[in-house]
């Protein structure tokens, strides 16, 4: 059945991979913990593990078609979920000499306060491990209020790049 399930998802996805790369768009391999498919649970439960090999189905579906044009998303509403996913994620994608950007973020953190915290321990994890290509702080208030939270982390990573400040620079010397 997994089998058949998985040539079932080729099948299904081939036109929207056909119809990206005829346009050259992009396409973002978004995996969601709360979403894993039943075929996947079953086979690797509800763990980090499972999504990464969910996103390396859909990616193994692009690559065959000659198609590299995407980006990885593994969102869980848990940073700790998140931080494991994205760090297999790139060891996987190390092992299988892959470098595909990955898209950081904590799907539906919460408000206020909480969900700046979540936000910040799960993207500001993974950005002080060097991963991460872009960020999204995923607030349940007004759009408008998830800039400043994104900016700011996006702004302490920056600091730690040897690249762009003298003090990251020197502490890497050490």
């Amino acid at each position: 059945d997994y089998i058949k399930e998985r040539e079932y998802l080729f099948e299904a996805m081939l036109p929207l991979v056909e119809k990206c790369k005829s346009l050259n768009r992009a396409m973002r391999i978004g995996t969601n913990h709360g979403s894993l498919s039943s075929r996947v649970l079953s086979f690797y439960g509800d763990t980090p593990r499972g999504m990464v090999e969910s996103a390396i189905e859909f990616a193994d579906i692009c690559r065959s078609q000659d198609y590299n044009n995407f980006v990885f998303s593994m969102k869980a509403s848990n940073p700790l979920v998140m931080v494991q996913s994205y760090r297999l994620l790139a060891a996987e994608m190390y092992r299988l000499g892959w470098d595909y950007p990955m898209h950081l973020g904590v799907t539906e953190a919460g408000e206020g306060e909480d969900g700046r915290m979540k936000s910040a321990i799960g993207i500001g994890t993974l950005l002080a491990d060097g991963l991460g290509d872009t960020v999204r702080v995923s607030l349940t208030e007004d759009p408008e209020f998830e800039y400043e939270p994104c900016n700011k982390l996006a702004t302490l990573a920056t600091q730690r790049l040897a690249s762009e400040s003298p003090e990251a620079k020197q502490r890497q010397k050490r």
